[in-house]
């Protein structure tokens, strides 16, 4: 068997400029070494996986030639995708329905539709074997259920709930997630800054304990007294409550500088920090947005906030004090986040993401008395705002009800059950443009969610760049840097592959012992990037990073990779690991990428096909690591096959069998 064939490469990926890294990290990935080394105890999951069918249950279809990619085919053809969900006047979905029934039109030109399908989220027929006990510190890629529906990203915003409202909504919320097994589901928190608490996974006990983690009080967190609204000026001498129409006192006359003086100050720091609310929460959902935009398909973002953006106009009753003589009060409330919230909206639509504003603070009665509500006119504005971003994305916004947990059933139901309507543009002018989209259908009263628009730039898709370059290259070699194909499977959080069925053995070797100088230099990218997406000054540690060595074996059965054979009888063998290390941010800290490229006589290929493809990789990490990420790619058939592993480890009496 020869060497493997390796060569170094750094994949470069792309940066979202916000505080939360996704998709932000310079992923300085270096090559190693693989040695091929036979283990009996991962062989006996090789042969359950052969025995229990699950190979043929996950071979993939056949890919047409002109199937759409949904955003480019080979002939340079750009194809829009909108996902369509229907619903009666009673809110009952509406199936059924065929391509002619439905009308689309781009900025009011009507388009041909080339291609129609229905999506519904009924649980696949079939049953994936039960997944065996695994031994301590071994884990497969093989879902506990049949997964099903789209993509769906739950968002527990703390920053704008107040926390009078946070421990009902967080029960709700842990309760939905239970009851969903099968749906791929991340999960996202919202305080300070935006964090990733549970990467895509159909697992109910890794999304329960994420959902125990995304509690807690923002620093910036929601409070009625600084929401950018305005309140009375004292009264003026001679008006009620004032101190008569006679002449006042200088001393009376200093309070009332000093009282309009703190009250300016209240309004200042009241819109300063609504400012930095709004822009907080529009930059996460911009964030969300990137992060999901190399994953094909609709997305479904479940927002489950206690606030939202709204424009805040001066109030009337103070300008009509402000007008009187000598009138100290300034009313600097007025807002208006429209255009920034259409750009958010704008890149939810592009990354095909339809949000679900769900409002956590109930049934709110008129006149209601609950301190943690905010004044009527700022509740108008907001659930005003929750109506335009649901409607603009293609979702629905749910307020003034306490079954919040009906309320997220409802929003997953809907969004897993849609028509997907594709049309290539008349207008091939690409300038960035925003394109406006209407769907219609014949005939009935319906009410139709999608999106109503995208943005005309090829540049602005990620999976756009990675089609277009990779099918212009010669070669895998000759794919850009940006575009590696491990790019979107070795994301952090990204939904697991299965593909590929996979074991893999993580032991650590030894304790911690402080990095190298060689390790510390590997590691300095890493940093570097991660201050620079948090807008921070770089601080070198002034001690060697603590590192633990680990030994990762991989076994997956051979049946599932494309090995051809040559006319000399040896069998070509073409396979990629990947191994990052993520901390509980979400920040890369180390990566490695291992190509083996083989060449297997025909003795040996009856044993291999019988024991299956195994590999061992021997890393070290900074302690700190949360998750690691382990990736496999066959190069020659393009199947992938990846898991998340939490660290720390489970004693090995305890470890239960857990993948992402």
């Amino acid at each position: 068997m020869m060497k493997p064939d390796l060569h170094v490469r750094t994949i470069q990926r792309f940066s979202n400029g916000g505080l939360f890294n996704l998709r932000g990290m310079k992923e300085g990935i270096r090559r190693e070494s693989s040695s091929l080394r036979f283990c009996p105890l991962l062989a006996v999951f090789l042969g359950f996986l052969a025995s229990a069918g699950v190979l043929a249950a996950q071979e993939p279809p056949k890919k047409n030639a002109s199937q759409d990619s949904g955003f480019v085919l080979r002939q340079t053809v750009r194809r829009v995708r909108v996902d369509v969900v229907v619903t009666d006047g009673q809110g009952h979905l509406i199936t059924g329905l065929k391509a002619s029934d439905f009308q689309v039109a781009e900025d009011g030109k009507q388009q041909s539709i080339r291609q129609f399908e229905y999506h519904s989220d009924e649980i696949p027929e079939a049953a994936l074997p039960k997944r065996p006990t695994l031994p301590p510190r071994t884990f497969m890629n093989l879902p506990a259920v049949p997964e099903h529906g789209p993509l769906m990203v739950v968002l527990y915003d703390t920053l704008n709930t107040h926390v009078a409202d946070q421990l009902y909504a967080h029960e709700q919320m842990q309760e939905f997630l239970k009851e969903n097994a099968g749906r791929r589901i991340a999960i996202f928190s919202l305080g300070d800054r935006l964090r990733l608490q549970q990467g895509f996974t159909s697992d109910t006990d890794l999304l329960a304990s994420a959902a125990k983690r995304a509690g807690g009080v923002s620093s910036k967190g929601y409070r009625t007294e600084l929401t950018g609204d305005t309140v009375s000026e004292p009264a003026s001498p001679g008006a009620p409550g004032g101190s008569g129409g006679g002449r006042i006192s200088d001393l009376e006359a200093a309070e009332q500088r000093h009282s309009a003086l703190d009250e300016n100050e209240r309004r200042a720091e009241a819109n300063q920090f609504l400012d930095d609310r709004v822009n907080t929460t529009l930059d996460a959902l911009v964030q969300i947005g990137r992060f999901l935009e190399g994953f094909q398909g609709r997305k479904n973002l479940i927002w489950y906030s206690g606030s939202f953006p709204v424009a805040i106009t001066p109030d009337p009753n103070v300008n009509l004090r402000l007008s009187k003589p000598g009138s100290m009060v300034r009313d600097d409330s007025d807002r208006n986040y429209a255009e920034r919230i259409k750009s958010a909206t704008n890149s939810l639509n592009s990354a095909e993401v339809a949000v679900y504003p769900v409002d956590t603070r109930g049934l709110m009665a008129p006149n209601s008395m609950v301190s943690s509500l905010p004044p009527f006119r700022q509740m108008s504005a907001e659930l005003a705002t929750m109506d335009t971003i649901g409607d603009q994305t293609g979702g629905r916004a749910f307020y003034n009800t306490n079954g919040l947990k009906d309320a997220l059933e409802t929003a997953g139901d809907e969004g897993s059950s849609y028509y997907s309507l594709v049309y290539a543009p008349s207008n091939v002018k690409y300038d960035g443009s925003v394109r406006r989209i209407s769907v219609k259908l014949g005939s009935g009263h319906h009410h139709l969610a999608y999106r109503r628009s995208y943005i005309a730039d090829d540049t602005t898709s990620i999976a756009h760049q990675k089609i277009a370059a990779g099918e212009n290259a010669s070669s895998l070699a000759a794919i850009p840097p940006a575009v590696d194909p491990l790019e979107d499977d070795a994301q952090f959080g990204a939904p697991p592959s299965h593909r590929i069925i996979f074991v893999a053995r993580l032991v650590p070797i030894g304790e911690p012992a402080p990095a190298t100088a060689e390790q510390m230099a590997a590691l300095a990218p890493y940093r570097e990037r991660a201050a620079t997406v948090a807008h921070r000054k770089l601080i070198e540690p002034k001690t060697p990073v603590p590192m633990q060595q680990y030994e990762v074996t991989y076994a997956a059965p051979v049946s599932q990779l494309d090995i051809p054979m040559s006319a000399d009888g040896v069998s070509h063998s073409d396979l990629s690991m990947a191994a990052l290390a993520f901390s509980e941010d979400g920040e890369t800290l180390w990566g490695t990428k291992t190509e083996l490229k083989d060449e297997i006589p025909a003795s040996k290929i009856d044993k291999i096909r019988r024991d299956g493809f195994q590999a061992t990789q021997t890393l070290s990490i900074p302690v700190e690591t949360a998750v690691i990420r382990l990736v496999i790619r066959d190069e020659h058939s393009g199947q992938v096959g990846s898991m998340e592993i939490r660290l720390p480890l489970p004693p090995e009496q305890q470890q239960a069998a857990r993948t992402q």
